[in-house]
């Protein structure tokens, strides 16, 4: 059991120092975009309307990041809590339905995890990288608001000259 345990022992500062780049490094890209925002904000005119698209792509690119993140922690739960049975309840229901069923064990056999790693590390893990993200996305959201308003306001300002049509 020694060997075992001066492992894990030894590789849980290196958790933790990965935890702590990977923030820092959440922090540094944080920064970067509110500092591109505010640039492009100084500069006021067209290239609102381009923040905004720069604002949107980023926000579609952490809501893929975060359902990731999310489906990877359920296969790590249902490594320990497996899921039910399918069809077991709908049986007499959908008789005809219950031969286009996969077999139970196909099904726990693709979403199973292997267990080389700390499945509970793993999963406290990827609930702090989601906290980062949802932190990151509630920075965006604003930052996103903020640049639809700065372009409603460019619109309802009393001096814009209407279009010529």
């Amino acid at each position: 059991m020694g060997p075992t345990c001066s492992s894990s022992r030894s590789t849980e500062p290196k958790l933790q120092v990965r935890e702590a780049i990977s923030a820092a490094r959440v922090g540094e890209r944080k920064a970067m975009v509110l500092a591109q925002v505010k640039q492009r904000r100084a500069d006021n005119g067209p290239d609102a309307r381009a923040a905004r698209r720069a604002l949107r792509a980023e926000k579609a690119q952490l809501l893929r990041w975060r359902r990731l993140l999310r489906a990877r922690l359920d296969l790590a739960v249902a490594s320990y809590a497996p899921p039910d049975t399918l069809g077991a309840m709908s049986w007499d229901i959908l008789p005809d339905a219950q031969l286009s069923l996969p077999h139970p064990q196909e099904l726990l056999a693709v979403v199973r995890v292997s267990p080389a790693q700390d499945q509970v590390a793993l999963m406290q893990r990827l609930r702090a990288l989601d906290r980062q993200l949802a932190d990151y996305q509630a920075h965006l959201d604003a930052a996103l608001e903020e640049s639809t308003q700065q372009i409603m306001g460019t619109f309802a300002a009393p001096d814009r000259k209407p279009d010529a049509r």
